[in-house]
């Protein structure tokens, strides 16, 4: 259900999380501001499908959401009471798949698809069958919170497959136990083992060949297209630097800051420059590959001046444009002209 978004190899979230997490809490606008507080996102930026919020930024907002709760079992409670319907394609995949062993499959080879921060991966033995999760993201106060969301949907939608609230055996979990371990099996009904190699949910072997009493082949097979269209996607993705210029390319006019780029990708302005790091450039580069594009080309129209084409490109200062210009291309604009334009 959560998964690894491949765009970059970064670990980013779905703003659907932020936006049920503020349900969950019962938040108004004021809430959501103190939800939102030290990132560069509103209340309407959980509004927006299909969008993602980088690590930096979702561990703000995990930290901010636990010390408004007061109530350290969040991700518990948020986790079980999270739907199906959260997690996009792939929870309609699960929720209409003929047994629990398809839903599980499903999971394994489309978790990527939801842009999250754990890797599924299934195991059978001679007795029992292990759904083992490996968290992407460091377990600290953060990477626990989401660790016991991802366990706590598992274990509420293997209940809701396979018609037992208690589906599993036991669960382990690859960290110590926190203040509160108590209070696990109230949300994961099941014997919870802290301080193991792996964390995992075990359920007897059986339960993996049980009819789902919710199957629908029809919605099963248009969830699967769906969910191989989107993985096929991400195969074959665009990098930071091709949206960058993307977004630079269809807004002339305007000079964008790195700063005013990465909140419209909602991102801090050092996880886009780190980002643009790991491809081999820079926001500096690309925005003055850009510009001097759209410079190189205005100029050879015949009826524009410098001073025009300045102004089309957002310089409020023509003799800024006449410098940029020369750095670019090592001649100034009118020597650019009278080489280039044909009259």
């Amino acid at each position: 259900m959560f998964g690894i978004h491949s765009v970059t190899n970064q670990v980013v979230f779905p703003t659907a999380y932020t936006r049920t997490l503020a349900r969950e809490q019962g938040l108004d606008h004021k809430g959501q501001l103190l939800l939102l507080k030290g990132t560069r996102l509103s209340p309407a930026d959980l509004l927006e499908f299909n969008k993602y919020i980088d690590a930096e930024t979702q561990a703000v907002i995990v930290r901010n959401a636990l010390q408004l709760s007061n109530n350290p079992v969040l991700g518990l409670r948020w986790g079980a009471n999270l739907h199906l319907a959260a997690h996009g394609p792939l929870g309609t995949l699960i929720a209409s798949s003929p047994t629990l062993g398809h839903a599980w499959k499903a999971t394994e080879k489309f978790h990527d698809t939801r842009g999250g921060f754990a890797r599924m991966e299934g195991h059978i033995a001679s007795d029992h069958f292990a759904v083992i999760i490996n968290m992407g993201i460091e377990l600290d106060e953060v990477g626990r919170f989401f660790c016991e969301a991802v366990l706590a949907t598992m274990v509420n939608h293997l209940g809701m497959i396979i018609g037992n609230s208690s589906p599993a055996l036991r669960i382990e979990l690859a960290y110590s136990a926190p203040a509160y371990a108590e209070q696990y099996p109230e949300f994961l009904h099941a014997p919870c083992l802290f301080g193991r190699p792996k964390t995992k949910i075990v359920i007897p072997h059986g339960l993996a060949l049980m009819p789902n009493p919710m199957a629908d082949p029809e919605t099963h097979d248009m969830a699967l297209a769906r969910c191989e269209q989107l993985l096929l996607e991400q195969r074959h993705p665009r990098n930071w630097a091709a949206r960058v210029t993307e977004l630079l390319r269809s807004n002339p006019g305007q000079i964008w800051t790195c700063e005013q780029v990465a909140s419209h990708f909602h991102l801090s302005s050092r996880t886009l420059m780190r980002y643009l790091r790991h491809e081999y450039t820079s926001y500096q580069t690309l925005r003055d590959s850009e510009l001097a594009r759209q410079a190189k080309l205005s100029l050879l129209v015949s009826n524009n001046s410098v001073e025009s084409v300045a102004l089309s490109l957002g310089y409020q200062e023509v003799s800024n444009f006449r410098r940029a210009f020369k750095r670019w291309f090592g001649i100034s604009p009118q020597a650019f002209i009278a080489s280039n334009r044909v009259n």
